[in-house]
């Protein structure tokens, strides 16, 4: 059981780095495949940032698997891929979870001014149930079968991060009342720390919960944020850990002090996801 929530602690993390991506991506270009080869030029030395239909796996061409010119990462739905030299145009393939293969037709150049960052790319499937959340467009209606956790905490992240426009509805995925109200200081480290932690929102997939809540650092000096300080229930038995909970991470790990001087850097995301509502576990009543 130790071994399986740890495993959980990882995937929730991991969820939640896929929703730190999209927080940025304020800008997005959008493409829709249809078994044309996407023509792609990147930017040497900047970082190109892509969102995918799903997760996939990368297969790069000879000229490309020398980490000194091309580096990729594929994790949580996105791509992140950094030209490190100039090269002219090769074939990646990513298989994507449902075994199909989307084609990109690479290539990369030098400028003597590069931006610092450049759009993110989403790329959607051709009669996809949705083109980035606009009205109007959805082709083909919701996908059958309902959200796994990952999916869940990800849809979580981005509704609180992400704009608007780039959260893609869910099957299986409902808001729900969080249940609770007032400062729940205590659920950090039995509530020795001057953190004020309120209930925000809550979605639920399947016998997933997830809630967030907002906390802020009320001390004049930054914290650093340790998720196995969380106690997730402070009626629970013995260790603080009530058997309703499954996992939870912060979106950041370190918070600056109230007088930063910037409002609401102070602030961060906890998610906590449990098998029942929250108000449940976090009132002891769901033995």
């Amino acid at each position: 059981m130790r071994r399986m929530r740890q495993g959980l602690q990882c995937l929730v993390l991991l969820c939640l780095a896929a929703g730190s991506v999209l927080s940025g991506a304020a800008h997005a270009e959008t493409v829709v495949w249809r078994k044309t080869p996407i023509a792609l030029e990147l930017v040497v030395g900047v970082e190109q940032l892509l969102i995918l239909p799903s997760n996939a796996e990368v297969g790069l061409p000879p000229a490309l698997t020398n980490p000194n010119v091309f580096r990729t990462l594929v994790t949580g739905g996105a791509a992140y891929w950094t030209a490190l030299e100039p090269f002219d145009t090769q074939r990646v393939q990513l298989r994507l979870e449902s075994g199909e293969f989307l084609l990109f037709d690479v290539s990369a150049r030098t400028l003597k001014q590069p931006p610092a960052t450049v759009d993110t790319l989403q790329v959607v499937l051709a009669g996809s149930e949705t083109f980035l959340g606009e009205p109007g467009l959805n082709a083909g209606g919701p996908l059958p079968g309902e959200a796994n956790l990952f999916e869940l905490l990800r849809y979580a992240a981005q509704s609180i991060y992400a704009p608007q426009r780039l959260i893609a509805p869910l099957p299986g995925v409902k808001k729900v009342p969080v249940g609770l109200a007032g400062n729940q200081g205590r659920l950090y480290d039995a509530g020795r720390h001057p953190l004020v932690i309120q209930p925000y929102q809550a979605w639920s997939a399947g016998d997933f919960f997830v809630t967030a809540f907002v906390v802020t650092n009320e001390a004049s000096h930054p914290v650093a944020l340790d998720n196995r300080k969380v106690m997730h229930t402070p009626n629970a038995h013995r260790t603080g850990v009530d058997p309703h909970f499954i996992a939870s991470a912060f979106y950041t790990r370190s918070l600056p002090g109230r007088n930063t001087g910037t409002t609401g850097d102070n602030r961060t995301t906890l998610f906590v996801v449990t098998d029942r509502p929250i108000r449940n576990v976090i009132r002891g009543a769901g033995q």
